[in-house]
């Protein structure tokens, strides 16, 4: 009886401990280059809108507890190659090259709500 008890204790701690693994891998809050987006639907998003940032070859995404799940899309203007990722919560990391030029930034979160924004590197 008390094995159960053990276990079940463990299994309904495992969704807290993944959550601090994911936000101790994050920068701080304000580091890194801020990426401006905009909804791509005519109503206003259900969800608090969601921010974005490049930091030394990645972009990051984090989206409100309400969010479940995010997939984007970078794609390098000058020649269209593109970076995919997604993610079973509100965050979302995608490894993007760290060569200078223009990018685009599209995601959608669980909600359905889709985004996007443009970012420069120099």
């Amino acid at each position: 009886l008390m094995g159960k008890r053990t276990i079940l204790l463990i299994l309904a701690l495992l969704p807290c401990l993944s959550f601090f693994k994911i936000n101790a891998a994050l920068p701080p809050h304000g580091v890194g280059k801020p990426i401006d987006i905009e909804y791509d639907q005519p109503t206003q998003p259900r969800s608090i809108k969601p921010e974005c940032y490049y930091l030394d070859g990645y972009i990051y995404i984090i989206g409100d507890v309400s969010v479940t799940s995010i997939s984007g899309t970078v794609t390098r203007i000058s020649d269209n190659l593109q970076w995919s990722d997604s993610s079973t919560s509100n965050v979302l990391q995608i490894a993007v090259p760290s060569d200078a030029g223009s990018y685009h930034l599209t995601f959608t979160l669980s909600d359905g709500t889709s985004y996007y924004g443009d970012y420069i590197l120099d």
